[in-house]
């Protein structure tokens, strides 16, 4: 009996296991990838730094064949100037691109971007000079699932080795860097900041504490939500207050860690309102959410 108890335990592991493993496509809407660039060709010159910030927004023909198109956002983000630098699609787990990359291009060149059919020790050829060889895979936790990480040598100067993970990409070069050309005058680099899906934070480079990191902000003025919640006190211990002046009906608290993992998610109705929490110090997006899925308001908010 015993024995029949853990064969039983085992294969439902190993199915769990099985099932939280299942392949994540590329996305094909509400996605934002954030880059780091800073560059220069004249020494004598300040190096400019900018915040690169990636999107999807419909899709085009492009030489015929059907793709994803991928943008860049400039100005506020309340009401982005959006324009269309390349395609994306995927095909056999395989995400072709054409366009510009970080420094610029043009159309003429569907770039392999990321193989996620190969395995260790196979060779990924992106252009006829760009190619990335697999040195290991495992998984990473990503929102309330694991995903597959590569890990890759991309034979480039930057971020080598470089980590890619299922439905995100290069979470070092970020999103186009491995196929860049890198300039031979002045000072060149760039380094993936985070990417957010439905405007939830799912992978934060460590080495920043937000996908708009404050020195990259000049003009960029962020959504503004309404003002009717105040949530409190930040940082918290372990108590939070909610006061809900609008006191709409039933709504959703949901308190998301750096790395995307939705930690609570639990109803919320009243105008004034407590919740205990008990989880580990660190740094985590609180969201209310309406009974139509509208994100009311977003709030960074840290545990003691």
């Amino acid at each position: 009996m015993k024995q029949t108890i853990l064969i039983f335990g085992l294969i439902l592991t190993i199915t769990q296991s099985l099932k939280s493993q299942d392949y994540v496509p590329f996305p094909t809407e509400n996605v934002n990838w954030n880059v780091f660039f800073k560059g220069t060709c004249d020494e004598m010159v300040p190096v400019d730094t900018i915040l690169l910030r990636y999107t999807i927004h419909g899709d085009t023909t492009i030489n015929g064949v059907e793709y994803s198109k991928l943008c860049l956002e400039t100005g506020d983000t309340i009401n982005p100037i959006i324009k269309i630098i390349g395609g994306l699609r995927e095909s056999d787990k395989k995400i072709y691109y054409i366009g510009a990359t970080i420094l610029g291009g043009s159309f003429d060149y569907e770039y392999l971007l990321y193989d996620f059919s190969k395995q260790i020790g196979d060779t990924i050829m992106h252009a006829s000079y760009f190619y990335s060889i697999i040195l290991n895979i495992d998984s990473v936790e990503i929102g309330d699932s694991y995903r597959k990480r590569y890990q890759v040598d991309n034979h480039w100067f930057y971020h080598n080795p470089d980590y890619i993970i299922e439905g995100i990409g290069s979470v070092n070069n970020g999103l186009l860097g491995h196929i860049s050309d890198i300039p031979t005058c002045g000072t060149h680099y760039w380094e993936h900041i985070c990417f957010r899906e439905n405007g939830v934070v799912k992978y934060l480079n460590p080495a920043y504490d937000d996908c708009f990191p404050s020195f990259l902000l000049t003009d960029i003025e962020q959504a503004e939500y309404k003002t009717e919640f105040n949530i409190y006190p930040n940082p918290f211990k372990n108590e939070m207050q909610i006061v809900n002046t609008l006191n709409t009906g039933d709504l959703i608290f949901k308190l998301i860690d750096i790395n995307g993992r939705t930690v609570i998610e639990k109803p919320i109705k009243g105008e004034n309102i407590t919740l205990d929490l008990n989880i580990k110090s660190g740094f985590y997006n609180v969201l209310i959410i309406d009974e139509n899925g509208k994100i009311l308001i977003s709030k960074k908010m840290i545990k003691e």
